[in-house]
């Protein structure tokens, strides 16, 4: 009896896994893209990422430099995304950060990867964390 609950509970926990990972991999395949965009408040796209299956590619539309290159891990229950710098200027940097998605709209909020944390809102906090808003580009 002990090893028919411990059995189902594994093949419970595993079914959960999969299905995880199935919503993890259909999120990841709506960010694929090109996106541009900046702070919130700003006018003009101040820079651009290419999000493919497994990077995150930045940079700056006004200067052409490089924001950096990096992974990241997705989990749509909890709508959080965590960067992992690759590259420099970000690499060996994590930067923790919640995501919404609605259309061609991503808004990204992140901590400035050195801490304190992960942000609770979509909101720019002096210091704390930062929100960049996104459009895909067709």
């Amino acid at each position: 009896m002990k090893h028919s609950i411990a059995l189902l509970a594994l093949m419970c926990a595993g079914t959960f896994s999969a299905l995880a990972q199935d919503s993890s991999a259909e999120e990841r395949k709506k960010l694929i893209g090109t996106w541009r965009g900046g702070m919130e408040n700003e006018r003009q796209p101040s820079m651009e990422l290419v999000i493919t299956a497994t990077k995150i590619t930045g940079k700056n539309l006004r200067t052409g430099q490089s924001l950096g290159e990096g992974t990241f891990h997705l989990s749509p229950s909890k709508k959080t995304i965590d960067a992992r710098g690759t590259d420099n200027p970000v690499r060996g940097k994590t930067f923790l950060g919640i995501y919404s998605l609605e259309g061609d709209t991503l808004k990204w909020c992140s901590n400035n990867g050195s801490g304190p944390g992960r942000p609770t809102e979509l909101a720019n906090k002096a210091g704390d964390a930062f929100l960049i808003v996104l459009q895909r580009v067709k």
